[in-house]
């Protein structure tokens, strides 16, 4: 990263930038490089929905154009330990929905049981307990989901009375031209943040990050690690 004529950026400047890139609505659009999982998400809801009439998206990322109706209740984030912390009741009737999407938000498979009508089925794709942990290891922070592997997943799901039709875990990698991207993914929550994060706190290791990589024209490779899910409630 140099400034007019290959100047160094003095270590303000890219503080200024990064501050910045915390509170910027712009996209970092052929700055972030990030390998998708194998699964089509949007093309497993599709199929799901089909020839249903009512879809509960619990983290408003329904692809647009279904032809039932969707309703988003927006749980927030997944608890550091699994589906289920602070997900809290559905404000919803018994066997209401068709279909539960649930990408990166929190959820209580009981409570997903209960609002799914017979037949009815759960997609999930959450984060996995390893994603970004040479970011984290950096950063000084433990990992957010250390316990949430695909197993516990499954078993909370089987623990409520779902049956669980499809389980995937996968690996892949996620690459940042340069530290200001990286800042917005983290207030932005695309890779979950620690709760002190700001650029000035973090500021040295900010910069530590900078000189491993973009500072010569080199990404930041960090681990990318999600779960998916597919349940249904018995009929």
């Amino acid at each position: 990263m140099t400034g007019e004529r290959g100047r160094v950026p003095t270590t303000e400047e890219l503080l200024g930038t990064w501050r910045a890139a915390a509170g910027s609505d712009a996209d970092p659009d052929g700055r972030v490089h990030a390998d998708r999982p194998p699964w089509d998400l949007d093309a497993l809801v599709r199929d799901a929905a089909d020839g249903t009439t009512a879809l509960l998206d619990l983290g408003g990322t329904a692809p647009a154009g279904l032809d039932v109706t969707v309703v988003t209740h927006r749980t927030g984030a997944v608890g550091r330990d699994g589906a289920t912390p602070d997900a809290g009741p559905l404000p919803f009737p018994e066997r209401c929905v068709d279909t539960v999407l649930a990408v990166d938000a929190a959820y209580d498979p009981a409570e997903v049981a209960r609002v799914l009508r017979p037949g009815g089925v759960l997609l999930a794709e959450l984060r996995g307990p390893d994603d970004a942990v040479e970011l984290y290891a950096v950063l000084g922070s433990p990992l957010p989901h250390p316990r949430r592997t695909l197993d516990a997943c499954v078993r909370a799901l089987l623990d409520a009375g779902l049956h669980v039709t499809a389980q995937e875990a996968w690996h892949g990698f996620v690459r940042f031209d340069d530290v200001a991207a990286l800042v917005t993914a983290l207030a932005r929550g695309q890779i979950e943040a620690p709760a002190d994060f700001s650029p000035e706190g973090y500021a040295n290791t900010l910069l530590y990050l900078h000189l491993r990589g973009p500072a010569w024209g080199q990404p930041l490779v960090f681990t990318r690690s999600r779960l998916m899910v597919r349940a249904e409630r018995p009929s």
